[in-house]
C-alpha cells in the first residue's frame, strides 16, 4: 500500500513538473517510476552518491559512480552499471564512453577503457579530461541490436583538485620533485626524462618513460596517457602526447610542451594485463 503511494505522488510530481527523470534518489537498490506512460519504467540506484539516467529512448537505465567522488582534470576511473528499463542485469552489453566538452566542440584522443565486471558493471579506465571547464560523458549502449545512449553532464571540471583561488599562488614548500615514483597502488614504478635535456617553456620536446612492475620487471606493451595540468592557473598541455614503445619497459612520449613558467604537475596513466594505476609528478620549469 505505501508502495503504490508513493508511486502516485511521484507521478503526481512528475505531471506538475516538480521532478524530472533526471532526478536522482538516495538509498541502495531503490527504484522510480518514470512518468512517461510506462509503468514498469524504473532507474534502479545502488549507491547513495552516484548518478542516474534512463537513457533517452527509454531502453537502459544507467548508474555512473564516482569511485574517487569527483571528477578532475587529468585521467579518471569510473564505474557504470547498466539495468533494462523495466529491471535486471545488462551482461555482455557494447559500452562506450565519450568525453565531450561543448563549448569546444571537440573530445580527446585517447578512448576510455571498457571492463565488463559482471552483473551489469562496467569500470571505465582512461577517462581524460584535457583541460578544466564544461564536459559531458557520452555513454552508449548496445545489446541484441538494441542501441540507446544518454548524457550526463559535469559544467566544472576543475584542475586536479586545485581551486582557481590558488592561482598566482605560490606552490607548496614541501614539493617532491621526484622524477622516479611508485604509482598509487604501488603497481608500477615510473621514471621519466627530458630526452633533450633542460625542460624550457614554448618548447616541443620529448620525454622517455621506464616503467617498471612492483617486483622490477620491465612492462612492455603497457597502454599509457600523460596528461599535464598546471594547478595555479586552471590549465594544463596546449598538446596531446603520444606514446610509443621502444622496448624493454621504455617508451617514447612526443609532443610534451609547457607554454608557462612554474609549478606544473604531469600524471602518467599505465595499464597493462588490465592492472591500471597513475603517477602524478611534480615540475617546476624554468
Amino acid at each position: 500500500m505505501r508502495r503504490i503511494l508513493l508511486v502516485v505522488i511521484a507521478s503526481i510530481l512528475l505531471l506538475s513538473g516538480c521532478v524530472t527523470k533526471d532526478e536522482t534518489m538516495t538509498g541502495h537498490q531503490e527504484e522510480m517510476t518514470e512518468g512517461h506512460g510506462h509503468d514498469d519504467t524504473k532507474i534502479t540506484k545502488h549507491f547513495d552518491n552516484s548518478l542516474t539516467k534512463l537513457t533517452d529512448n527509454d531502453l537502459y537505465s544507467l548508474e555512473l559512480v564516482i569511485p574517487n567522488k569527483n571528477l578532475m582534470m587529468g585521467v579518471n576511473t569510473i564505474e557504470i552499471i547498466v539495468h533494462h528499463a523495466t529491471g535486471g542485469d545488462v551482461a555482455q552489453a557494447e559500452v562506450t564512453v565519450r568525453p565531450w566538452m561543448p563549448s569546444m566542440g571537440h573530445g580527446v584522443m585517447e578512448k576510455p577503457v571498457i571492463t565488463e565486471r559482471g552483473g551489469g558493471l562496467y569500470s571505465v579506465d582512461n577517462v581524460i579530461f584535457s583541460m578544466v571547464g564544461h564536459w559531458q560523458l557520452q555513454v552508449g549502449i548496445s545489446k541484441d541490436g538494441k542501441e540507446d545512449t544518454a548524457i550526463f553532464d559535469f559544467p566544472e571540471i576543475k584542475a586536479m583538485g586545485h581551486e582557481h583561488a590558488m592561482m598566482n599562488a605560490p606552490p607548496p614548500k614541501d614539493l617532491d620533485y621526484s622524477t622516479m615514483k611508485m604509482t598509487a597502488h604501488k603497481t608500477y614504478n615510473v621514471m621519466y626524462k627530458s630526452t633533450s635535456g633542460q625542460i624550457r617553456i614554448n618548447r616541443i620536446h620529448s620525454w622517455e618513460l621506464m616503467v617498471k612492475d612492483a617486483d622490477g620487471q620491465p612492462v612492455n606493451n603497457a597502454k599509457i596517457t600523460v596528461v599535464g595540468d598546471m594547478p595555479e592557473h586552471g590549465h594544463g598541455l596546449p598538446t596531446q602526447p603520444e606514446v610509443t614503445m621502444i622496448g624493454g619497459g621504455i617508451y617514447r612520449v612526443d609532443g610534451m610542451k609547457f607554454t608557462m613558467p612554474g609549478w606544473w604537475i604531469v600524471t602518467v596513466s599505465v595499464m597493462a594485463e588490465g592492472k591500471h594505476d597513475n603517477v602524478s609528478f611534480n615540475l617546476n620549469i624554468l
